[in-house]
């Protein structure tokens, strides 16, 4: 294939590429591939692309030369170039190799029993923890691990990182594979409690909402989460602290039977992964669809995600703002994580613009009602289609709606109600 070659322009003609059409000529770059997406390629395993998945145990995998089992990568959109996520399989009775990389990394385990050894750069001591379905772990920055399957059966992990962006920053597999420096703040000191599951609730730095700092959750499915009310009677939610984690963090949350929340819009990035119960969530882009894309004609905007506990949507595909809003209608609670949710207070990490225009110890509203100038909307003014999708959804289920009538009229949009 022919290099491509500069030709500089002459007279009133423009520099770079440009295509003749009916009505003139039209500038035009051509995108590249970014070094996450060639790694990612290079990976030899298949990658999934999409708005969400019903179940991430479903998704086809193909042996994985370099982790030692068999994975996919998941791609959601919204997320290409900021999150990595992908399932992985450890063999029975076996072990995946031993890694370690520049970037954070958190493992939800859908099936299988076993341990997790963790140790220093050039360190002999040696830490463990062993997990079941549900658990929930972190690996510090840099540290060395080996995943081990006890069951005799595969074991199934969900896992999400951080990957693209060191990877897109350094460009030198080496560096982020190979380098052997330690970080003290992330796996240093007394480690015989590093994964010794803790359970005390503290408040959020930034927003005093209920966190608890543990490196291992041995069961997010069951686990307790704290009343919050923030989003409604009955909201619980959560924030994992986790091996020092600067960019990824998220929360648990819980929405009671019978209820939905509002639709919100918000910049891609969060992916829910539904871990209890049964819901759905639609999504749509804020621009096109507008408040009630099915009475503008825009219903074939809308995209919808079933969940079963495995599956995970991306919540605001973007790239522009898109609402989307989260459904329960199975007979017990609907409880999901957002796993690439930011760190709050975090500029780097997290996705509300507000904090680029804010100073240190600055206020920022959120979670307001358009009519308030915020991006949520009010359940008065949704589209009628919401309610009535969602009611025979729950009538199907044989549940009975738990929202307050009140909250569909204009006074009642002064209440405290669900979103996410």
């Amino acid at each position: 294939m022919t290099e491509p070659r500069y030709v500089e322009p002459t007279g009133n003609q423009r520099a770079g590429w440009h295509k003749e059409g009916e009505g003139g000529s039209t500038s035009y770059t051509v995108r590249l591939a970014t070094a996450w997406e060639k790694f990612q390629r290079s990976e030899g395993i298949p990658v999934f692309k999409g708005v969400g998945v019903r179940d991430s145990r479903e998704l086809p995998r193909a042996e994985w030369k370099r982790v030692g089992g068999k994975g996919t990568y998941i791609q959601v959109t919204g997320t290409n170039n900021a999150t990595g996520m992908f399932v992985v399989e450890v063999p029975p009775r076996g072990a995946l190799h031993p890694q370690r990389q520049m970037y954070e990394e958190r493992y939800i385990v859908l099936e299988g029993r076993g341990s997790t050894e963790v140790w220093r750069n050039g360190d002999t001591a040696m830490t463990a923890f062993e997990w079941q379905p549900w658990s929930l772990f972190a690996i510090p920055l840099n540290a060395n691990f080996r995943i081990i399957n006890a069951s005799s059966a595969p074991a199934l992990l969900l896992a999400v990182n951080s990957a693209p962006r060191t990877i897109n920053a350094f460009q030198n597999m080496n560096f982020v594979f190979n380098c052997e420096f330690n970080f003290d703040d992330r796996l240093g000191g007394n480690l015989e409690d590093f994964w010794n599951p803790n359970d005390e609730i503290e408040p959020q730095p930034v927003r005093g909402r209920a966190m608890v700092t543990s490196n291992l959750l041995p069961d997010i499915q069951n686990a307790y989460l704290p009343l919050d009310n923030n989003r409604g009677p009955g909201f619980r939610w959560v924030a994992p602290n986790q091996v020092g984690n600067t960019m990824i963090q998220g929360w648990l949350a819980e929405y009671p039977s019978g209820r939905y929340a509002k639709a919100h819009a918000h910049a891609s990035g969060a992916v829910l992964v539904c871990c209890k119960g049964e819901g759905f969530s639609w999504t749509w882009p804020s621009n096109e669809g507008g408040l009630t894309p099915w009475q503008n004609g825009k219903g074939d905007l809308v995209k919808i995600q079933e969940y079963v506990p495995g599956g995970l949507i991306s919540a605001a595909p973007g790239p522009s703002n898109w609402f989307h809003q989260h459904f329960a209608v199975g007979k017990d609670p609907f409880r999901v994580f957002n796993y690439t949710g930011p760190m709050p207070g975090n500029p780097e990490s997290s996705r509300n613009r507000a904090n680029d225009f804010a100073e240190e110890g600055e206020l920022i509203r959120q979670h307001a009602d358009i009519t308030d100038g915020g991006n949520a909307i009010p359940y008065h003014l949704e589209d009628p289609y919401v309610r009535q999708h969602f009611e025979e959804k729950l009538r199907q289920n044989g549940v009975a709606s738990t929202m307050p009538e009140v909250v569909y009229t204009e006074a009642g949009a002064k209440m405290e109600v669900m979103s996410d």
